[in-house]
């Protein structure tokens, strides 16, 4: 292995360390359905994460979540969640279909942003912008399935320090880039409380090898809790 393959595979096991904070960002805990307007929802969840590196056991794979959505109307709501534990996601979804049909189909764009996501260098920065399609159905009025697929772009800076001797290859401006799959089940009762459980599938199929940084394949299987808004009545 060389020099370049020692460098690479230490940032991505230095990297993944900060995924073990408080908000990974790759889990969805969420169905098709947006929250009604003016009201709130909040998430809080945990995952299980497994990827194909040696040292995964060295690390308690924990990673949590914290998400509070807000219904802007009776379509459209918007997210925050933590990110890396040091920053911020935000996204909006909007539901394609109408509110009272029992299955819900949402397009949903986000951006963030987070310092010092775990990089050997201590100013190292990461912007992220996720997209995505959800669909869900409403089996009962507590029993709801969903599944969505998305393509998450990372753009990370000065993550690790160059020797000035040494020749590193140019940034791409693609940004590294992950193809995100998550299927699961929402188990809810009528006051609002939900229990989410979620398995998320993210494998980079985009890399910038200018960032110093690659991912891997990574596995989450999450559980989750909700407050927020009602069950709602379907006509269809």
């Amino acid at each position: 292995m060389t020099r370049a393959g020692r460098t690479r595979r230490l940032a991505v096991r230095v990297g993944w360390t900060s995924f073990l904070l408080v908000g990974c960002g790759m889990t969805s805990l969420q169905t098709a359905r947006t929250v009604p307007r003016g009201e709130t929802q909040t998430t809080i969840a945990v995952s299980y994460l497994r990827n194909d590196q040696r040292y995964e056991s060295l690390f308690p794979a924990l990673p949590l979540d914290f998400m509070v959505r807000h219904g802007a109307t009776d379509q459209i709501d918007l997210g925050a969640r933590v990110f890396l534990g040091l920053g911020v996601l935000g996204d909006a979804k909007w539901n394609l279909l109408p509110r009272d049909r029992r299955t819900a189909l949402a397009v949903s764009v986000g951006a963030g942003g987070a310092a010092n996501p775990g990089g050997s260098n201590k100013a190292s920065e990461i912007v992220h912008v996720p997209v995505g399609v959800t669909a869900s159905h409403a089996v009962t009025s507590w029993f709801t399935p969903y599944a969505s697929i998305g393509y998450g772009a990372y753009w990370i800076f000065n993550y690790a320090d160059r020797d000035p001797t040494k020749t590193y290859a140019a940034r791409t401006g693609t940004g590294d880039g992950l193809l995100m799959a998550h299927l699961g089940i929402e188990l809810s009762r009528a006051s609002g409380r939900a229990l989410l459980l979620e398995y998320t599938y993210a494998r980079p199929v985009v890399d910038d090898p200018g960032d110093q940084f690659s991912f891997t394949t990574n596995h989450f299987f999450s559980i989750g809790f909700h407050t927020g808004d009602g069950s709602p009545a379907f006509s269809r």
